[in-house]
């Protein structure tokens, strides 16, 4: 794919994804002694794609044609120049190359100019206060040589202060005569400022935390000076920069990093005897394979897998309107530094398929973009952005979360401002019930079912065969209408858009999402009974929304239905959201959930330390619940919803990535059965809420995994009718490979009931007349003399969770304080050892030897200790 040369970001904190670090400085910070001083700064060499300018048409002249790439045909300094072109045949007065300053008091702008068909250089300076002012210096318009301006007179002045926006433009004013089109190259711009230096209180300093070995354009570093007086500056040119390792990277005088083999180095950072390092890891991309679905499990090659996620919002809510290719590799840096194996990204219909049977390969759909001053290289970021997640690790799924409904959208075209004036919406908005009324995507309506099914079609001919791509979800996001929410319907329309996927590429994975914005764990179809054509099942559980009772401050909370009963929900939660898929014949992700809604959940506990506190947990108990994945939900970026716990998604995303990865909780080969129709309790917000007694006895055991059977799966997948004389007589296929049944007796179906009571049923079984009545005691002697392991002498509010390659324990509440001792069953032959997160060794032995000592460990309450099993 081919990529334009210009980036559209600029690296300042809460743009694009960085990861910022910050270390108290020891140097004074005493301003009297400071005297004022020029520092020069090369905000234009460049000579990589990350340099941070943008393209103004000047729109207010009627928006010229033009635009900016990089070149290495003609450079006045190292490989790469600018060229800037304009084009007034049509309209427009100028075309500018933009540039953000940091409030630079400035002397003098200095550059290096080639022109054709332009006799003058406008720089056009923008203070804080959006005055702006002009120098002009003369350049001979024959492209032949490269010429050094020099411009210190703006509007007739000496400098200019508080500069916030540089410009350097090419004016039709200015254009020899008769000319329409003309061009400048430039290199090697640069700005002299006053300064007064100061030491900073800290330094805080913005990258790329992982970088690729073939990266070909040097990745920028940016340091900041943070002053207690709350004032920064971008000081990166005025820092000393060394790498501790110049064979793995190198550090320019400019900031930017230049990968050459992989490994880690720290770039130490001093400014004005103020120090910090900033860490960075060089890897080698990776070569994806495509995933597939058998038996319940993701598998590469032979080898289960899981991920931890995260929701990527960007090309709905941000990237239809702008491009923003260097925030793309940012943000994936970050998401491969947190270890993310998957992110989900949500997408308009309408921008893959911008007008009836109109997709981006035809030439009209950048033509519908263009009219309504949307992003028409928004399919070639995405095209970028698969393609750069895959390298890193990261596999993408692709989300239909809205569609071409609302002609007020703004991130389609559409200004909201207008909506209810009578006025018609410009938006994408083809499938609105008209230009002045907001509609929703109806998939009982046949055409916007068609438009759902081509878009299906199309994305995945598109994607055909990439291994980037982990599935495409069906139907929808989160249906929740009348009719998608009877399961015929539902299973149906499900069954066509995943059809859909597959006549493209039959290869290509698909998860559903099922009915009651996702979250229904009581019906049949989206649990245990998931459409045969579909690989996976991708439920939206946000954790306190559970079979939890809600607390008598509920109605009063934003969120009332996530104000539930806090204890229970970090006891049992996800646990008992989860049991509902126990026996999924496909790999099940939570698609999204995390610290949504924590003001309603957590109302009394500080907004960072209540987030925290929901990511970890969730973390721990999706997985230990048997989850493939868990994608995190948080807008992007956003100042409230994302950049107040970065450091949380940083610290626990390094934490549970390994786990995730290295496979998931196997639920498959569970000893027990339990029986119960779903009703057993009354069912509310499509929640099972039978099952949640039992889930709590499971817990307080450390029973392992078992399987919830209800009257109807049994009906469905076990239930024999052989004929015996003149009858056909009920029982259990082959499959019903159980040690032990618990049964409910509550509105179980009677055919069910018949063959668990026969005399010649041989399994141990135990009737409970309600769950809620059942005692640990007695179940766990049931459970023993049916040899079904349970856990006695573990306290009950720890929580042991055993993967493939790790060892979770996490306290879910705290009836005990202290550090007490956990009794795991880790099923492996010979020998292995315990390694804690320090990387200390707690235990070497056998399971055996593990089971009957058992381990110490220290862990607070909803927090957890992660330790590694080696060999």
């Amino acid at each position: 794919m081919n990529r334009p040369g210009i980036t559209r970001r600029t690296l300042l904190k809460g743009v694009g994804a960085v990861v910022t670090t910050s270390a108290l400085g020891a140097a004074a910070t005493s301003k009297a002694a400071a005297e004022p001083t020029t520092w020069t700064d090369v905000i234009g060499h460049f000579e990589s794609r990350h340099e941070p300018w943008s393209v103004s048409l000047g729109p207010e002249y009627g928006t010229a044609s033009g635009g900016f790439e990089r070149v290495t045909d003609v450079a006045g300094s190292g490989e790469y120049a600018g060229k800037l072109t304009a084009d007034f045949s049509e309209n427009g007065r100028y075309v500018s190359l933009v540039k953000t300053l940091d409030h630079l008091n400035i002397t003098k702008v200095a550059l290096k100019v080639r022109a054709e068909n332009v006799t003058r250089v406008t720089i056009r300076l923008v203070n804080g206060s959006k005055t702006i002012v002009q120098g002009f210096a003369a350049v001979s318009a024959t492209a032949s040589d490269w010429q050094d301006v020099e411009v210190t007179t703006f509007n007739g002045q000496d400098g200019f202060d508080d500069v916030v926006t540089l410009q350097v433009q090419i004016w039709k004013d200015y254009l020899v005569s008769g000319a329409q089109r003309a061009t400048q190259w430039l290199d090697d711009i640069r700005v002299e400022h006053t300064v007064v230096p100061v030491a900073p209180e800290k330094l805080e300093t913005t990258g790329l935390p992982v970088l690729l070995t073939d990266d070909a354009d040097p990745m920028p570093l940016t340091v900041r000076a943070l002053h207690d007086d709350e004032t920064s500056a971008d000081v990166t040119q005025h820092s000393t920069l060394t790498t501790s390792n110049p064979d793995v990277v190198t550090v320019d005088d400019y900031g930017y990093l230049t990968p050459l083999s992989s490994g880690t180095a720290d770039i130490d950072v001093e400014h004005l005897g103020v120090t910090q390092t900033f860490t960075v890891d060089v890897r080698e991309p990776q070569a994806l394979e495509l995933l597939r679905s058998q038996d319940g499990r993701l598998l590469e090659g032979d080898r289960a897998v899981g991920f931890t996620g995260f929701n990527y919002d960007l090309f709905m809510l941000s990237y239809p309107r702008r491009a923003n290719w260097t925030g793309i590799d940012a943000d994936i840096s970050l998401m491969a530094s947190w270890g993310l194996g998957a992110v989900r990204v949500p997408i308009n219909i309408g921008m893959i398929q911008s007008a009836r049977g109109v997709f981006p390969d035809d030439d009209r759909w950048a033509d519908e973009l263009r009219t309504r001053r949307l992003n028409t290289e928004w399919m070639d970021m995405l095209d970028y952005f698969v393609e750069r997640a895959g390298r890193h690790g990261v596999r993408v799924i692709i989300d239909w979360h809205r569609g071409p409904v609302d002609p007020y959208d703004y991130w389609i075209g559409g200004t909201p401002s207008d909506a209810g004036t009578g006025k018609e919406g410009t938006a994408i908005a083809y499938l609105a019930p008209s230009l002045t009324e907001r509609g929703t995507f109806d998939l009982s309506d046949t055409e916007h079912l068609a438009v759902l099914l081509d878009t299906n079609r199309w994305i995945t001919e598109h994607f055909r065969s990439d291994p980037n791509i982990l599935a495409i979800e069906v139907p929808f996001n989160e249906p929740h209408d009348a009719h998608m929410s009877i399961q015929s319907n539902w299973r149906r329309i499900t069954e066509r858009a995943s059809l859909a996927v597959k006549a493209a590429d039959p290869e290509r994975l698909t998860f559903a999402l099922g009915p009651a914005y996702a979250h229904d764990t009581s019906a049949a179809a989206p649990t245990w009974q998931i459409p045969n054509v579909v690989d996976g099942n991708a439920p939206h559980h946000y954790m306190p929304n559970a079979p939890i009772p809600t607390r008598d401050d509920a109605e009063d909370r934003r969120s009332p239905w996530l104000a539930r009963d806090i204890d229970a929900v970090f006891s049992h939660a996800v646990a008992s959201l989860f049991a509902p898929y126990s026996t999924s014949p496909v790999p099940v992700y939570n698609g999204e959930g995390g610290h949504y809604g924590f003001e309603s959940f957590l109302p009394d506990m500080d907004k960072v330390e209540a987030a925290d506190l929901m990511v970890e947990a969730a973390l721990v108990q999706y997985y230990a619940a048997g989850a493939v994945g868990q994608l995190h939900w948080s807008l992007w970026h956003n100042a409230n919803d994302f950049v107040p716990f970065q450091e949380s998604f940083d610290r626990l995303y390094k934490r549970f990535s390994p786990v995730y990865a290295a496979g998931p909780v196997d639920w498959r080969a569970a000893k027990l059965a339990v029986i119960q129709n779903p009703a057993a309790v009354p069912i509310a917000n499509g929640h099972n809420w039978s099952v949640v007694p039992f889930v709590k006895l499971a817990l307080d055991l450390h029973l392992g995994p078992f399987h919830l059977l209800t009257d109807d799966e049994v009906i469905d997948r076990l239930l024999t009718q052989v004929p015996t004389g003149l009858e056909q007589v009920d029982g259990f296929s082959a499959d019903f490979d159980y040690q032990a049944v618990v049964a409910d007796r509550r509105n179980l179906d009677e055919r069910v009931r018949s063959v668990l009571e026969r005399d010649d049923f041989e399994t141990p079984i135990l009737w409970v007349d309600d769950m809620a009545e059942l005692g640990a005691a007695e179940l766990a002697r049931f459970l023993e003399d049916a040899e079904i392991a349970v856990d006695r002498r573990t306290k009950a509010d720890l929580q042991l969770v055993v993967g493939p390659e790790h060892l979770v324990v996490y306290r879910r509440a705290e009836s005990n304080r202290g550090r007490p001792t956990v009794h795991p069953r880790i099923p492996r032959d010979g020998t292995f050892r315990l390694v804690d997160e320090s990387g200390e060794d707690v235990f070497e032995g056998t399971s055996e030897t593990l089971w009957r000592r058992g381990i110490t460990v220290e862990v607070e309450k909803w927090r957890s200790a992660i330790f590694r099993i080696a060999t």
